[in-house]
């Protein structure tokens, strides 16, 4: 069974000039441990989708079902508790400027009331981890932007999460911090099994580190598989687009 799945899900929004469809009955099934890339030019739906994931946008037809569980029937609790195991970076990091590293890492453990020595332990292990065990007393403002990125990894991770969503997560880096935020991701999915979904319009990122790709173009699914398979013979006008284009599609 897959980790998560999406069942026909669409998405339209009511706008001042009509009503706009930003996903168009999307079938997907991401396994455990899977780094699945979706792609897509700007416009193609790629946010409102990774919004439909952890249900901060619900769907207004389809399911998303993630660990066997369709969160459209959860409680508000439920919902809650489940969004525990669905952790986010982001393009702009998100970092809280005014706390320190180590404070920025330990967030969401005191949110979940962990005593402040434990938290403490854990965050210096996660800053380990992402290597930047010797910035913990600096502010985000004293970083650079692969750093920033290296402490909001540090901080999804705290929270134990069986799934991380990426959003754009290097499109602010450059090609050499980009690489090297890519090998962390993959370092991250090799020891933890966590699975990565991966959105992004940058073709080299797929190919650095997925296993598995969906290509969306206008709210609608036009091709999914391998990572190789879609590469080597891509079947539509999208992908071959996004394959034989610019590396880099804004």
């Amino acid at each position: 069974m897959a980790l998560i799945e999406l069942k026909n899900v669409s998405k339209t929004f009511e706008t001042g000039v009509g009503t706009v469809q930003a996903l168009k009955d999307i079938n997907l099934s991401i396994e455990q441990s899977d780094i699945y890339g979706i792609i897509g030019m700007s416009g193609a739906g790629k946010s409102t989708l990774v919004r439909c994931l952890n249900y901060l946008e619900k769907p207004t037809d389809g399911d998303v079902i993630v660990g066997g569980k369709k969160l459209r029937e959860l409680s508000k609790k439920e919902l809650r508790e489940e969004r525990r195991n669905i952790s986010m970076i982001f393009q702009n990091f998100n970092l809280l400027m005014q706390k320190n590293v180590l404070k920025n890492v330990c967030f969401p453990l005191k949110l979940r009331r962990v005593k402040k020595k434990e938290a403490e332990k854990k965050a210096y292990e996660l800053l380990e981890t992402v290597g930047l065990a010797d910035k913990a007393k600096a502010y985000p403002a004293e970083l650079s932007g692969g750093q920033k990125q290296r402490v909001a990894i540090a901080r999804a991770l705290a929270s134990d999460p069986e799934i991380l969503i990426c959003d754009e997560a290097t499109s602010a880096l450059d090609p050499n911090t980009t690489r090297s935020i890519l090998e962390l991701l993959k370092e991250i999915n090799e020891k933890y099994g966590i699975t990565i979904v991966l959105i992004t319009h940058q073709m080299s990122v797929i190919k650095a580190i997925c296993n598995k790709v969906a290509i969306i173009e206008d709210g609608k699914l036009v091709e999914k598989g391998n990572v190789l398979d879609v590469f080597n013979n891509p079947k539509s006008e999208a992908s071959k687009k996004l394959i034989f284009g610019d590396e880099l599609v804004a």
